[in-house]
């Protein structure tokens, strides 16, 4: 069985609502992002001990030629012979390290500091910590990412009000409390919800598409 893995909810919408379920692929959300995935991970794994984990999500993009929507494969935490199938039959994806942040990546500045210094294609809270679960237990990962917002593009709202990590969650009355009090970045988060459709829609595509060559590597 392969496992396709998601820490959030939000980022396995479009996934989950209309694909039809081949009979070796199981769809686990986690509900909760960064190092707290890893526990419910590991807990899954025991249970149902598939033969491989795809860790996918949205990211945040650190290099200037990524686009909203652009396919991202996490090369420094994937098995090489499934980055070799996608990338032979998906040429188009961006194949390279992405980076797992402790915390949210909020502004253009830290995203193009981090790309800078680190190399990393794209940032996210989870998959370093999803990759040592697998590691631990000696199954296969692939790691595969949705660009939401692009490297010049810092988001209208604080990481700790858009999302909680630990539930998951975000807290509306939150969000609309801090938009009442910085009105210009109304537009800005409308545009990111927006945009959160495309992202889920890009990802779910990618998906369905890499599966037939994962199946028979």
């Amino acid at each position: 069985m392969i496992s396709t893995v998601f820490a959030l909810e939000f980022e396995s919408a479009a996934w989950r609502s209309d694909r039809y379920r081949r009979l070796r692929v199981g769809v686990w959300t986690l509900g909760v992002a960064g190092r707290g995935s890893a526990d419910i991970l590991r807990g899954l794994i025991a249970q149902h001990r598939p033969e491989l984990v795809i860790s996918a999500g949205f990211s945040g993009a650190l290099q200037p030629d990524l686009e909203k929507g652009d396919i991202v494969i996490g090369e420094n935490y994937s098995e090489p012979r499934f980055v070799r199938a996608v990338q032979t039959s998906h040429p188009e994806f961006h194949i390279g390290p992405v980076l797992t942040a402790a915390g949210i990546i909020e502004t253009s500045s830290e995203k193009w500091h981090l790309g800078m210094t680190t190399g990393a294609l794209a940032g996210d809270l989870e998959t370093e910590h999803l990759h040592q679960v697998c590691r631990d237990v000696d199954i296969p990962m692939l790691s595969v990412r949705s660009i939401s917002d692009t490297m010049s593009q810092s988001l209208p709202v604080p990481g700790s009000v858009l999302i909680n990590p630990e539930s998951g969650k975000s807290d509306p009355q939150a969000i609309m409390l801090h938009l009442f009090r910085n009105p210009t970045k109304i537009a800005p988060f409308i545009k990111l919800v927006r945009d959160a459709k495309s992202t889920q829609l890009a990802l779910a595509n990618a998906l369905d598409s890499i599966l037939p060559a994962l199946l028979k590597s």
